[in-house]
C-alpha cells in the first residue's frame, strides 16, 4: 500500500511539475557555473522590482555625457536569481580594456526566473489548421512540447523595459541609442522585445532565436537587426531565424541574417566578435532590403544605429 501511495504521489508531482513548466516555472538556479572572476567583479550587482542584474557603467563615466545603453539577455543557463549566471561567455567582450574604450556605453544584463515574455502573454489556440500555416520546424516544435492554450508569462520582459526607464532617470542614457543583444533563450528574448516595444530599440542583435509563429514581424519591420544561427544548430533549428528572416523580407524590414555554415548551438561565440564574412569558414551574410547597413564589424554596425536616424 505504502508502495502504491508513492508512486501514486511520483505521478501526480510529475504531471503538476510538467503544467508549472508549461507556464514557465522558474529552474534551478545554475549558481555562476563557470563564469570567470573577471567578469563577476566588473559588473555590479543590483536588483530592481524583484529581478536581479549587473550593470557595467564606462570606465570614465562622465554624467555630462551621454552614452548608449545594451540590453544584454541570458539564455536558458542564465535562468535563476543569483545574478552571477546571467553573466554568459560573451560578456568578456564588454570588459575588455581596448572594447571599452572603443564603445563607451552601459551594460545591463538582467537575470529571469523563466523565458523573457511580457506581461499577460498567451498561447492562442493552436487548431490544425492555424499551425498548417507555420514552417515544418515549428510544426514539429509544437507537437514535442503540446503548447496549452493560456497565460505563458511570468512578466519578466516587461519588467526588464521597467528597468531601462529606471537607469535612464539614475544615468545620462541617450534614448536614441539603446540596444538589445541576446542568445538562444536571450535569442528569442531579443525578437520579443522589439517586437513588444518597436520603438523602444534602436537595433537588435538575436543569436540562435526564434519567434513564436502567432506573433507578426511586421511590428519591427523597421528595427535594424543582425541575427545569427549556426546552420548545425540542434537544439534551435537554423528555420526559425530563416522564417523571420523571410517574412521581414516580404514587408520591405530591416534585417540581416548571417548563417554559420559549420555551427552549432554555440553562435554566441562568433555573433558578439564578427567582423565580416568568410567564404572559408562558411560564414555569410543576406540582406532583407536596400535599408540594411552593409558595415561588416558588429559592434561598429551596432553603435551606429540611431532611432532619430531611422
Amino acid at each position: 500500500m505504502k508502495i502504491y501511495f508513492a508512486c501514486a504521489f511520483l505521478i501526480v508531482s510529475a504531471c503538476a511539475a510538467q503544467t508549472l513548466d508549461q507556464q514557465d516555472k522558474p529552474r534551478v538556479p545554475n549558481r555562476g557555473a563557470g563564469v570567470p572572476q573577471k567578469i563577476i567583479k566588473a559588473f555590479e550587482p543590483h536588483e530592481f522590482d524583484g529581478i536581479p542584474y549587473r550593470l557595467l557603467l564606462p570606465a570614465d563615466y562622465k554624467p555630462t555625457r551621454k552614452y548608449p545603453l545594451i540590453l544584454n539577455l541570458h539564455g536558458g543557463a542564465g535562468v535563476g536569481n543569483d545574478n552571477i549566471s546571467n553573466l554568459r561567455n560573451w560578456c568578456a567582450s564588454f570588459v575588455d580594456k581596448n572594447w571599452r574604450a572603443k564603445y563607451p556605453c552601459i551594460i545591463v544584463v538582467p537575470q529571469s526566473p523563466g523565458r523573457w515574455l511580457i506581461t499577460d502573454e498567451e498561447i492562442p489556440e493552436l487548431t490544425e489548421s492555424l499551425k498548417k500555416t507555420y514552417s515544418e520546424a515549428w510544426q514539429e516544435r509544437i507537437e514535442e512540447r503540446n503548447y496549452p492554450p493560456g497565460p505563458i508569462s511570468n512578466g519578466s520582459l516587461t519588467k526588464v523595459l521597467g528597468l531601462i526607464d529606471h537607469l535612464s532617470e539614475e544615468f545620462n542614457v541617450d534614448t536614441n541609442r539603446v540596444y538589445v543583444i541576446g542568445h538562444s533563450m536571450g535569442g528569442f528574448g531579443t525578437w520579443n522585445a522589439i517586437w513588444a516595444a518597436p520603438k523602444r530599440f534602436a537595433a537588435a542583435i538575436p543569436s540562435a532565436g526564434g519567434m513564436l509563429p502567432w506573433k507578426d514581424p511586421a511590428e519591427f519591420k523597421d528595427v535594424p537587426v543582425w541575427t545569427f544561427h549556426g546552420r548545425l544548430d540542434q537544439k534551435v533549428p537554423a528555420e526559425f531565424t530563416w522564417e523571420i528572416f523571410g517574412r521581414i523580407k516580404d514587408v520591405g524590414g530591416n534585417v540581416k541574417f548571417t548563417q554559420l555554415k559549420h555551427v552549432g548551438h554555440g553562435a554566441a561565440q562568433y555573433a558578439f566578435s564578427f567582423n565580416g564574412d568568410s567564404q572559408e569558414k562558411g560564414y555569410v551574410t543576406q540582406y532583407s532590403s536596400d535599408k540594411c547597413d552593409k558595415t561588416e564589424n558588429v559592434w561598429d554596425w551596432l553603435f551606429a544605429q540611431r532611432l532619430d536616424k531611422r
